[in-house]
């Protein structure tokens, strides 16, 4: 009988390899978080406007309905007449509401045009907020 000499399989990774694939898993992880950070952000910007959405659907029906309207720009639509379909306002009339920590404040105004022009403004404290994650039609504020 001949002596043949099997050689033996890899039994798993070695070393090297493994210090590998964690490297690469890290710059993946380093480059995926701000990116994603970003689009929370961007998602809640979008779901704090849209919350809002039916606010305004109100305070333009009773703006041209002329409840609840004094006639200053800020109040429009917002006066407490006691009816829970008439949203009551903040200050200035304004409508705000927050999401994972993002706020939209829709400011009402009617210049000379005789509707209703919104002014959007989202502000955060806990995210940074610039221009590329924010509706279109809003600004940052403080």
């Amino acid at each position: 009988m001949q002596n043949i000499k099997y050689q033996k399989a890899q039994q798993g990774f070695t070393l090297i390899e493994l210090m590998i694939v964690v490297a690469i898993i890290g710059i993946l992880a380093s480059i995926a978080l701000p990116a994603y950070q970003d689009y929370i952000v961007k998602a809640n910007a979008g779901a704090a406007v849209g919350n809002l959405g039916g606010q305004k659907i109100k305070v333009a029906e009773a703006f041209s309905l002329g409840v609840g309207n004094d006639g200053a720009p800020g109040t429009l639509g917002c006066k407490d007449t006691g009816n829970s379909d008439i949203p009551d306002c903040g200050t200035g009339g304004v409508l705000s509401t927050s999401v994972g920590g993002v706020t939209a404040k829709l400011t009402p105004s009617t210049a000379t045009t005789g509707k209703i022009d919104w002014a959007c403004e989202i502000s955060s404290s806990t995210s940074t907020i610039t221009s590329s994650n924010i509706p279109k039609q809003c600004t940052v504020g403080s």
